[in-house]
């Protein structure tokens, strides 16, 4: 079982050419609405690879919107009853551009009082719970009681200087919040750095130019991408990765070639729009690691 503790949200994923120079305009090429949220999409990728998922975090809200949101979970064949129908259903406008980066404005995220019951959560010794920190004290409450519940943690994105990380925690970043995209060298000392304070093993994706991995006691290691057949949307390509790495160490692969996963299985998101729409299958994510030797090779020291 994993417990997947995080946002749950709409996604109003708007496509353009670039962004507006400030003050200025650009016309909107088309306009959808999607599943979205990290742990939402994280949640449906491992539920798509038929791994027993139980989702909690923001409310879902309330009215029109808030049950929109509730038939976009059910579509995906993930479980809401641990999900309140009260607040304001969080929104997130994405704006994609022509050569797939996104960026992104929120609406009625952090509402801090609205978020599943800790009492409700089932805290499993010796299962993984993974969060993000997008509910900022729900989530390391969470994280924490899982913790001394014995789970094993995968957390994203708990950068704060002052963060408590249980010994033996996995914790996983991106170069567009910590780190420097493009630059080896100081992301490297980023992830070791962050391994020697907290005893934890650090991943830090940097897209299309690799990840680096550190683990307590041993030398950094770098990995490189996989290619993707056609880049569309980078939108949840962290929390496809994610996804895939959990997966996995679930399925008992080596730490390498659980990153080798992940990162064949967020290669191959990007050639889609939206973060939940058309997830591959493990089959398709197996094929694409066949279909590059060479990179799927550089995970196997």
């Amino acid at each position: 079982m994993v417990l997947v503790f995080g946002t749950i949200c709409i996604d109003c994923i708007r496509r353009i050419g670039s962004l507006p120079k400030k003050g200025g305009y650009c016309a909107v090429e088309d306009q959808t609405e999607l599943l979205g949220g990290e742990g939402a999409n994280t949640a449906c990728y491992l539920t798509m690879w038929r791994q027993e998922v139980v989702l909690a975090g923001n409310a879902l809200g309330s009215g029109y919107d808030g049950e929109m949101l509730r038939m976009k979970l059910l579509e995906k064949g993930l479980d809401v009853h641990l999900l309140q129908k009260t607040g304001t259903t969080p929104v997130c406008d994405v704006y994609v551009t022509a050569d797939g980066d996104r960026t992104m404005f929120g609406y009625g995220f952090h509402e801090e009082a609205n978020h599943t019951p800790f009492d409700a959560l089932p805290f499993k010794a010796g299962h993984w719970f993974t969060a993000d920190p997008n509910i900022p004290n729900a989530s390391r409450l969470a994280a924490k009681m899982a913790h001394t519940k014995k789970m094993k943690l995968y957390l994203m994105d708990f950068s704060r200087d002052n963060e408590i990380i249980p010994r033996g925690a996995v914790c996983q970043f991106g170069t567009d919040s910590v780190g420097e995209r493009g630059n080896r060298e100081l992301n490297m000392k980023w992830a070791s750095d962050w391994t020697a304070k907290h005893n934890c093993t650090t991943i830090l994706t940097d897209g299309s130019l690799g990840l680096y991995v550190v683990e307590p006691g041993d030398d950094p290691r770098y990995f490189p991408s996989f290619p993707a057949m056609v880049v569309i949307d980078s939108t949840g390509a962290g929390d496809a990765f994610r996804a895939g790495t959990l997966y996995g160490l679930i399925q008992n692969m080596s730490l390498n070639h659980a990153l080798r996963f992940g990162a064949a299985a967020a290669a191959l998101k990007v050639a889609n729009l939206g973060a939940t729409e058309n997830v591959p299958s493990v089959a398709e994510v197996n094929n694409w690691i066949k279909a590059n030797p060479e990179i799927a090779q550089a995970y196997d020291i």
